[in-house]
């Protein structure tokens, strides 16, 4: 079983606890962009990034020293194969299109940077205490992010304090209520929504005092509401449905309330003004025009697109060109996939969630034959998690550093304590 130093795992759980505040100092600033042209903010923007390289090169540094006894196991991580297809389709996608070799291997980066943090967080060898510490630690700063918004709700309501720091601009509100953001910054309300969801049902699994659990499932509940974030709001329903099936009936109450606010909101859908339908329209334009690949990897959407001027933005009105530039993406997952890779790229996308339900299923039922309830009952959450997350990319992108980070480094230790759990069964026995 492989051991690396204690320090790595302490940098990775901090930076766990520290990603949700990634984008807090920009409430302090009138407007977002200031805060980059601060050297010192711009590098906390980029923790996450800076985090996942270092790591990652002190992982196959102890590889590459010790390759009999270090390993990222590859063979006995779920994903593996899928994600080796996703990789391929991606390289042949570049070739297919002629994409510039640096903007399409950054392109692939970008796409699966936060899935490889699984291999990161396997790799090491975390102790039950640890992991069960981390999560304490994630509901902990869930509830904070509960409290404070919903104490800025009510103090916007009564106009005691302006909009766009810790709720969202007045343009933004819906059905009477401020969208909360709380501590998480500027843009981040959809992914606070999902955070908040991961934070609710971890609550459910693992908190014993039944007012404790209560209490704290009622106020994340309420700032899950206060986001007003659709794709949170549908993944909440599938993971209640899923969790207790005799909560379909009430739980129809969201997609219900979601539908309302869709047709009788103030905001307009209209491909000419509204970005996110313009964006998937374009999407799809491209799909048609190569459905096996694609517009090819780092072209469209992502960041590689901006970052190396992609021409597939030349002929968008001035207003689109300016919001992807400034956004730095087309803010949803899945139609970059289809853009960029084509029916293949979706395909091998789908393949990687199935295989994280797939090895989730298999784990935590591994778990339940030990008579392990409580490791059982998180793996139970880690993987429908991964259903909500699949209804995320629809609405949002991936690439949420406090979202998707904090999740596959959970499905990473949770991979490295089943593995160690199905060592010390053999070691038993011989």
């Amino acid at each position: 079983m492989i051991t690396l130093p204690g320090s790595l795992k302490k940098i990775l759980f901090l930076l766990i606890l520290l990603l949700p505040f990634q984008r807090f100092p920009n409430i302090f600033f009138e407007r977002p962009e200031e805060a980059k042209e601060v050297i010192g903010l711009r590098l906390f923007t980029y923790l996450d990034e800076l985090s996942f390289i270092i790591s990652m090169m002190l992982v196959l540094s102890f590889i590459l020293l010790r390759p009999s006894f270090y390993s990222l196991n590859l063979k006995n991580i779920p994903l593996a194969k899928c994600l080796f297809f996703l990789i391929a389709v991606s390289v042949v996608s570049m070739i297919v299109n002629h994409v510039p070799v640096l903007q399409g291997i950054f392109g692939i980066y970008d796409i699966v940077k936060n899935i490889v943090v699984v291999y990161v967080f396997a790799a090491l060898y975390w102790s039950r205490d640890e992991f069960l510490t981390m999560i304490g630690w994630i509901k902990k700063i869930v509830m904070l992010l509960a409290i404070v918004g919903i104490i800025a709700e009510i103090l916007a309501l009564y106009g005691e304090i302006g909009v766009g720091y810790l709720v969202a601009l007045e343009n933004n509100n819906r059905l009477g209520f401020y969208r909360v953001q709380s501590l998480t910054g500027f843009g981040n309300i959809n992914y606070l929504g999902m955070y908040a969801l991961l934070g609710l049902f971890l609550i459910y699994a693992t908190t014993k005092n039944s007012i404790k659990k209560f209490s704290s499932m009622l106020a994340v509940l309420c700032l899950i509401f206060l986001t007003f974030s659709r794709q949170a709001w549908i993944g909440l329903f599938i993971m209640l449905v899923l969790t207790k099936k005799r909560l379909i009936v009430p739980g129809l109450l969201i997609p219900i309330t979601i539908a309302l606010m869709t047709l009788y909101g103030s905001e307009s859908y209209d491909t000419e003004t509204y970005y996110r339908s313009f964006t998937y329209l374009e999407s799809v334009r491209l799909l048609r025009e190569n459905p096996i690949f694609g517009a090819g990897a780092g072209m469209f959407g992502g960041l590689a697109s901006i970052l190396f001027e992609s021409p597939i933005y030349d002929d968008w009105p001035e207003y689109f060109r300016d919001m992807v530039n400034r956004i730095g993406s087309i803010d949803a997952f899945w139609p970059v996939i289809w853009g960029e890779l084509g029916i293949l790229g979706v395909i091998a996308f789908s393949l990687i969630w199935f295989s994280f339900f797939k090895g989730l299923v298999w784990m935590s039922n591994w778990f339940k034959k030990m008579g392990d309830v409580q490791m059982y009952n998180i793996g139970r959450v880690l993987k429908y998690y991964v259903l909500a997350l699949f209804v995320m990319c629809f609405g949002t992108g991936l690439n949420a550093p406090f979202v998707v980070f904090t999740f596959f480094g959970l499905v990473g230790i949770y991979i490295s304590l089943y593995r160690q759990s199905r060592v010390q069964l053999k070691d038993t026995h011989v």
